[in-house]
């Protein structure tokens, strides 16, 4: 009590926004010296060390910039209320603090930062529980946000009471110069290293989030040195007018159009369908056809589905979703009047597919579970429902089923009495799971995925069960297949969305056609491949190309590569490398190419390769901007 009565007797030092400043500094450059950690930069050289710590230094205080700029604005316009000034520094440095713990976490995670595809999860309904959050996690988010902002408070104690220091004189400009001379030292070492190519500095500077890169390309061309430009290919992407299809797709009729059912598991990838992991669908692919190099259209939901329906690449997902244009395959069905039980254990809103691939679906045929329970129970309840929908529909007209299980994704949920491994974690917090690199940590959480999976394929068994005993296998295309795969640190990150390793892509196939005979087909096939057969056996006449950058899964001509995307990129995988090209700016113009195994190509024999298929990289790009309507 004594002390606080000594506290308020003392006036408030007046310089404590520069101690609480240097405070809250100290406190970022703690948190982000995993930015560092993360990164790239072998400490090699004198140069490395030098952009290393001066990049620290100076966006560790950059990202206090809003609580200093918001502090000195209501000075400004007249706030004196030293208790107003103090708590809205405080409340800034808490937002600053707790943003750069949420985004080490991503970074550490999956390899990008806090950007648009985060904000759009985050605000779009059904983003967050998308993420298969726990309550551990959402405690454990709830501790730090309160650990913060005891820190952040005892540090503004300090500050206004000078409790360990009065500042005598004006300090402020040189804290303001000191992060000047760290913002020109680590500006100048970027932009000698990108003149040089100096790959450890280039790559490493995308571990700091908003950094920004300054280069002296012009500046060197003046004193007659000559920049040597990145043959890396950038596509630019345009939200042009669609012009699709290119041309009117003309269909044959179909005497009696096959039943379709879409099975298509979150997450799932080629390894878990096994006679261990799911022994009734691997049973049910002994029986019919089974696509071994199958690969998804991309490492995320979004890019993956919409490849699968409309046969076009990710890249084309902004304009589609502006332009609420549905797949020629749902306007097919529909003209075709089909009826349609489309379900998920998740939203129909994240990503948005009923702005684009059932756009034009009434909304009383879209069935969404939600978050209230579980996934694995959503999947259960939705496999009930599709049940019932066999029993009760109209059998005089053919129907089109699509059902996306959720128990794959991440937290990899299932009942804890059909665990296939018991030594899996039983515990998913977001928060303590660092980095998986080694069997202790990644193990049993690959076990808990692979639990999931079995769950899976209960469920399935007995839908399985149900087409036989209604005879409806002879009328109906059962098609089942993994949306996008999962990592589990096999090639350095964790779960999707952050690379096209085989992990991440790599799916299973499953596809049940009326009066076919059982194979194994080896040949490498997409995403982009479904929606075009389908079409094809929906009577579709003309060039593929018209409508589709896919092609017929059942087509004699061997494939030269595959196309996968992500929110910024495309990758062109044939069956040497895997190249990577942006259509959107994300800070990737250094991704080397890689082989098949994943593994970083040689600098000559990469050079090699990409000489060897520029053909199909500008096949490519074409194809890229080949469905906007020209100008």
């Amino acid at each position: 009590m004594s002390l606080l009565l000594k506290l308020r007797r003392r006036s408030c030092c007046p310089h404590w926004l520069l101690t609480f400043l240097l405070l809250s500094w100290l406190h970022v450059l703690i948190v982000s010296s995993g930015y560092s950690q993360q990164s790239k930069l072998a400490l090699v050289s004198i140069s490395t060390l030098l952009f290393n710590v001066s990049a620290w230094m100076f966006y560790s205080m950059l990202y206090l910039l809003p609580m200093l700029l918001s502090t000195q604005l209501l000075k400004w316009v007249g706030v004196t209320k030293t208790s107003i000034l103090q708590s809205n520094a405080l409340l800034w440095s808490v937002f600053v603090l707790v943003s750069l713990h949420s985004d080490r976490m991503l970074y550490q995670l999956y390899h990008f930062h806090l950007n648009s595809f985060v904000w759009n999860l985050l605000w779009t309904p059904g983003g967050v529980s998308s993420l298969g959050i726990s309550n551990s996690t959402r405690l454990s988010v709830i501790a730090l946000i309160a650990q913060i902002f005891s820190l952040q408070a005892l540090a503004l104690v300090v500050s206004r009471y000078g409790l360990l220091l009065c500042w005598r004189g004006n300090w402020g400009p040189r804290v303001l110069l000191f992060t000047f001379l760290t913002f020109i030292l680590q500006g100048a070492v970027y932009g000698l290293s990108d003149l040089q190519h100096f790959g450890p500095i280039l790559e490493g500077a995308n571990s700091y989030p908003l950094f920004q890169r300054v280069r002296f390309r012009k500046l060197a061309r003046k004193f007659g040195y000559e920049y040597q430009e990145s043959t890396a290919e950038q596509l630019h992407f345009s939200q042009a007018a669609l012009h699709y299809p290119l041309t009117p797709v003309q269909f044959s009729p179909v005497t009696k159009p096959p039943n379709i059912i879409f099975l298509v598991a979150e997450s799932l990838r080629w390894d878990q369908l096994s006679p261990v992991v799911m022994p009734n669908t691997w049973q049910f692919a002994t029986q019919h056809h089974r696509f071994a190099n199958h690969y998804s259209s991309g490492n995320g939901t979004r890019e993956a589905l919409f490849g699968m329906f409309y046969g076009l690449y990710g890249s084309y997902w902004e304009q589609f979703l502006h332009a609420r244009q549905s797949p020629l395959l749902m306007d097919r069905l529909q003209a075709l009047n089909y009826q349609m039980d489309i379900r998920t254990s998740a939203t129909f809103t994240y990503p948005e597919f009923d702005k684009t691939l059932f756009v034009n679906v009434p909304k009383q045929q879209l069935s969404e579970s939600g978050d209230e329970l579980p996934p694995w129970q959503r999947d259960q309840q939705n496999m009930d429902a599709l049940l019932q929908f066999l029993e009760q529909r109209d059998s005089t007209r053919p129907f089109m089923s699509f059902f996306f299980l959720e128990s794959t994704h991440a937290s990899y949920s299932f009942p804890a009495e059909t665990a296939l491994y018991p030594d899996y974690l039983h515990t998913v917090d977001y928060l303590s799971i660092k980095k998986l690199d080694d069997d202790k940590q990644a193990l049993p959480l690959l076990h808990r995925y692979s639990n999931a999976a079995y769950w899976i394929d209960q469920q399935l068994q007995r839908l399985y069960q149900e087409l036989a005993e209604q005879q409806l296998l002879e009328s109906t295309i059962v098609i089942f297949t993994g949306d996008h795969g999962e990592e589990f640190m096999e090639k350095g990150s964790w779960g999707h969305n952050s690379s096209f390793v085989e992990e991440q892509t790599h799916v299973p196939l499953v596809l049940a056609l009326p009066g076919q005979q059982a194979a194994v087909f080896n040949s490498a096939t997409s995403h982009l491949d479904i929606g075009t057969t389908l079409l094809q056996l929906l009577g579709a006449q003309g060039p593929t190309l018209a409508y589709s950058l896919g092609e017929n899964l059942y087509t004699s001509s061997t494939r030269q590569h595959l196309v996968l995307s992500d929110w910024h990129s495309i990758s062109i995988q044939t069956a040497d490398l895997k190249y990577r090209i942006p259509y959107l700016q994300q800070n990737i113009e250094y991704w080397q190419p890689t082989d098949l195994r994943d593994q970083a190509l040689p600098v000559n024999e990469a050079e090699s390769l990409v000489e060897k298929i520029q053909p199909l990289v500008l096949e490519t790009m074409r194809n890229f901007s080949m469905f906007n309507a020209k100008q």
